[in-house]
């Protein structure tokens, strides 16, 4: 890992946080995007150019994959890839002014180099590089250890637990309950700080995934799509991301055939 190229990503998401938390004082815009439970604002297009502007200036040959489309079209994953979610939570920013984040990932090649994840509101930074594990705010973090689904909460959408399509009520009854933070970004980090065993949400897109995918690899968690197959950054996937023994017991009740 660059890690001049680290230290100048966080510097970014900190400076793209206060922004954030700034732009609370102020009247936002806001434009409906598939529905009207799918917006987008001023800012998420803002924080957007703003940390593609600096990847392009430092890294002019990298490639960005963002959520608002300020990078490029890609169709593979050769070389570096960035993907970007410049606020995660959208919704969450709009109407609680809490409960969003900022995420980016870097990947070489297909393979996760760095995740970087922001509760914004709370000031807390949680990012993993491969191969040396996972900081908060800077310092070593080690997750807190779960024994299994039947003593921890999970996190999902849910629709899912609605539907059933794969058996998640029977997950939910083997749990202690189910939780919905409406965020990605907010969901993964409440995994990685012991909160919950589990985060499995429908129709995931790359950027809200791939922050989650480098940090979980470098904390040696566990992720995948529901069916066991890898996630995919150039398509949509149904995700989970989990702690050891919770994702085995989650494998084991989950119907996906």
């Amino acid at each position: 890992m660059d890690y001049q190229l680290h230290h100048r990503v966080i510097t970014w998401i900190e400076q793209a946080a206060e922004k954030l938390r700034d732009s609370l004082q102020e009247d936002r815009v806001v434009e409906e995007k598939a529905s009207r439970r799918d917006v987008v604002t001023d800012m998420d297009k803002g924080i957007e150019a703003f940390l593609v502007e600096r990847i392009q200036a430092h890294y002019p040959d990298h490639f960005i994959l963002a959520e608002e489309g300020t990078g490029h079209s890609i169709d593979d994953l050769k070389g570096y890839v960035w993907i970007i979610d410049p606020i995660d939570g959208t919704m969450n920013y709009v109407q609680q002014k809490n409960n969003f984040g900022t995420m980016m990932a870097l990947f070489k090649d297909g393979e996760p180099l760095a995740g970087y994840i922001y509760d914004i509101m709370n000031h807390d930074f949680f990012y993993g590089i491969v191969g040396d594990g996972v900081y908060r705010n800077h310092q070593p973090w080690n997750v807190p250890a779960i024994t299994g689904l039947s003593d921890c909460l999970i996190l999902g959408n849910v629709f899912m637990f609605i539907h059933n399509k794969f058996n998640e009520q029977g997950a939910l009854e083997q749990s202690l309950g189910v939780r919905n933070y409406g965020s990605a970004a907010i969901s993964t980090l409440s995994v990685l700080k012991g909160e919950a065993g589990a985060y499995l949400c429908s129709r995931l897109s790359p950027w809200d995934f791939a922050a989650g995918w480098a940090i979980f690899e470098a904390a040696g968690l566990r992720y995948s799509r529901l069916n066991g197959e890898p996630l995919n950054l150039l398509e949509k996937s149904t995700a989970l991301l989990a702690h050891p023994q919770v994702y085995n017991d989650l494998m084991n009740t989950l119907k996906t055939d």
